[in-house]
């Protein structure tokens, strides 16, 4: 199969991933024009190789086996467009770049390692916020006709966790924000504070993903079972029910429970994914049988 000159060949993931854990591709590219995204879509057509979009792999366990198609990085990150109430930015920007450029209302997704477009897939939130709150339109590109796509907030379809995105083969492209330039200074100085309150949790010693499940609805629960939890905007910590499964601090392999947060999987010694799977679906089996709850992943666990 003849390939392009900038589409790299069996190459390693562990760097694309806050895991850390060493999957592979066999064949990987970075792009930031929607010129070669269209291209190398359709190299992929023809070729008929599965495509896999990524952002910064900060909400990603990828297989130990190696993907046999194309993964590709989005990587446009220009802000293309500055208007009174809202900003355009490609969807492979930092959200800690938007912060230190000078715009405000994202502050509390400092320490949250993802793209734009990655916040946007999955609904990204923290300290009662949720992303898609900030969201104007998002552009994207159908992977099968290349088509572009406008979405509006509500076509996004955002809830806890969840977008419309991940039920579409689309690209997320560009994106606009409710966001407007503020005091550079304040904050930066705002946003420190998230960034405290997670770095003294632990959390940045070692390489994980952040949350592994996504928090439990307290009405969804009855009173027997929630009974002494904490229950904030209506939802009850899912790493209380892990702790009480007595989890923290077990291991397989190179991963373990962390001992800061019973909902965070930690790679502490060169983890493979089947370790952190074994404790995902310890933790899974553990909180039903006490619980009788079904645990469900805030990650995304990528099957090929």
């Amino acid at each position: 199969m003849k390939t392009s000159s900038w589409i790299k060949k069996d190459a390693s993931l562990k760097k694309y991933n806050t895991f850390r854990i060493n999957g592979k591709t066999k064949y990987f590219i970075k792009i930031s024009s929607k010129d070669k995204l269209i291209k190398t879509l359709y190299w992929a057509k023809e070729n008929s190789l599965p495509v896999f979009i990524l952002g910064n792999g900060s909400n990603i366990l990828f297989p130990d086996k190696k993907y046999k198609g194309i993964v590709i990085k989005i990587e446009n990150n220009k802000i293309k467009k500055i208007n009174k109430k809202t900003i355009v930015v490609g969807a492979g920007i930092m959200l800690m770049e938007l912060l230190q450029k000078g715009f405000e209302g994202l502050e509390w997704t400092n320490g949250i390692p993802a793209t734009i477009g990655g916040a946007v897939f999955c609904n990204a939130g923290g300290f009662g916020y949720h992303f898609g709150d900030f969201v104007k339109k998002v552009k994207t590109i159908d992977i099968e006709t290349c088509k572009e796509r406008i979405y509006s907030q509500k076509d996004c379809k955002f809830k806890y966790r969840e977008s419309i995105f991940k039920k579409k083969k689309e690209v997320i492209w560009e994106v606009e924000l409710f966001i407007k330039k503020g005091h550079k200074e304040k904050i930066m100085e705002k946003s420190r504070n998230y960034w405290k309150y997670k770095y003294e949790t632990g959390i940045f010693k070692y390489p994980s993903a952040g949350s592994i499940f996504k928090n439990i609805l307290a009405k969804e629960m009855s009173y027997k079972y929630r009974k002494g939890a904490t229950i904030k905007k209506g939802k009850i910590s899912v790493g209380w029910f892990i702790e009480k499964c007595n989890l923290k601090g077990k291991k397989c392999g190179g991963a373990m429970i962390s001992n800061f947060h019973a909902n965070v999987i930690i790679n502490f010694k060169n983890a493979k994914t089947k370790d952190v799977l074994y404790l995902i679906n310890l933790c899974k089996e553990k909180v039903y049988k006490k619980f009788k709850i079904k645990l469900k992943e805030e990650i995304i666990v990528i099957h090929y």
